[in-house]
C-alpha cells in the first residue's frame, strides 16, 4: 500500500506591529484613529501597568509616524490619523471624506484643491502673487460655472448656505442643494487647510492635488499653454481636447476639471 506524502504548507509569517497597524486604517480608510483607538482594537490596553501601557503608545506612535513618512497614511489633526486613498494609479490625487461618518476633520497642504458639498464641486486655486484663494463653483446638475466674486485669505471661514447676515466678515455663502446652513469651517494659512465638516448629514468630500500629482498636471499644462494660441488658453472645449489628446496618443490620464484649475492657476502666476 503506497503511503500518500501530504504536501508541506508553508507557515505564513505573523503580522509585525506596523503591519497589524496599516491594516486596521486601510480597513475603514474614511475614519480616523487616535492612538487609543488602536491600542483598543490592537489589544494593547494595559490600564493597571503604566510603563507597559507607555511603551505601547510609543510603539504604535512610532509606527504611525514611520507610515506618515512613506505616505501611506496622514495625520489629519493632532493625534488622529486615517489611511490616504486614492482613485487612480498614478495617485495624482487625493481623496477623503468627513461628515456623516464620525470623522469630521481633515488637514492636508495643496495650492489646489476641491470641496464637492451638496450637488456643487468648489475649487481653492492659490494666487502665490497676491497670497490669496480664487474660488470657481460648478453646479453639474445644471452646467452652470461661476466664480465667487471674494477671495480668500490667511484665516478661519465659515462655508454654508444661509444669506449673509451684517458682520459675516468670516462667512462664506455657498447656494446649493443638500448644503447645510454652515456646513463647514475652513481654516487657510497659505497653502495649509484644515477643514472642519460640522456633521453634516451628506458630508463634505475633499479632492487635492498631491506634491507629485501638481508636478504632473504643471508639466501637462505647461505644454498645453505652449501649443495653444493666448485667445484660446482659457476656452474649456481646448483644454478639454487636449486632455483627451493625452489619455488617446499618450496614455495619460488626467482629469479635467482639475487640468483646467492648474492652467488656471499658471496663467495667474504669470
Amino acid at each position: 500500500m503506497e503511503t500518500t506524502v501530504k504536501p508541506t504548507v508553508p507557515a505564513v509569517a505573523p503580522l509585525s506591529l506596523k503591519d497589524l497597524v496599516l491594516r486596521i486604517l486601510e480597513r475603514e480608510p474614511h475614519r480616523a484613529f487616535t492612538v487609543e483607538d488602536l491600542l483598543t482594537l490592537l489589544k494593547l490596553q494595559s490600564p493597571k501597568d503604566p510603563q507597559k501601557q507607555a511603551q505601547a503608545v510609543e510603539q504604535v506612535t512610532t509606527h504611525l509616524r514611520s507610515l506618515i513618512e512613506v505616505g501611506q497614511i496622514t495625520e489629519v489633526a493632532p493625534g488622529l490619523f486615517k489611511c490616504r486613498l486614492f482613485f487612480e494609479l498614478e495617485k495624482s490625487i487625493e481623496h477623503a471624506f468627513i461628515g456623516g461618518m464620525g470623522n469630521n476633520r481633515y488637514r492636508f497642504k495643496s495650492p489646489i484643491f476641491r470641496l464637492n458639498i451638496g450637488v456643487l464641486s468648489v475649487y481653492f486655486i492659490h494666487d502665490s502673487k497676491k497670497k490669496e484663494w480664487f474660488l470657481t463653483v460648478r453646479d453639474t446638475t445644471i452646467g452652470k460655472d461661476y466664480c465667487l466674486a471674494r477671495r480668500l485669505r490667511d484665516g478661519q471661514y465659515l462655508l454654508g448656505n444661509r444669506p449673509i447676515a451684517a458682520g459675516d466678515e468670516n462667512y462664506v455663502q455657498i447656494a446649493g442643494r443638500y448644503i447645510e446652513k454652515e456646513h463647514l469651517a475652513l481654516t487657510v494659512s497659505g497653502d495649509e487647510i484644515a477643514i472642519e465638516d460640522h456633521n453634516t448629514a451628506n458630508g463634505t468630500r475633499i479632492d487635492l492635488l498631491t506634491k507629485e500629482g501638481l508636478a504632473r498636471y504643471q508639466q501637462a499644462a505647461w505644454a498645453f499653454l505652449k501649443a495653444t494660441e493666448t485667445q484660446h488658453q482659457k476656452d474649456p472645449v481646448k483644454r478639454g481636447r487636449y486632455v483627451l489628446e493625452q489619455l488617446l496618443h499618450q496614455h495619460q490620464n488626467f482629469e479635467t476639471t482639475f487640468f483646467g484649475a492648474v492652467v488656471d492657476s499658471l496663467l495667474m502666476a504669470g
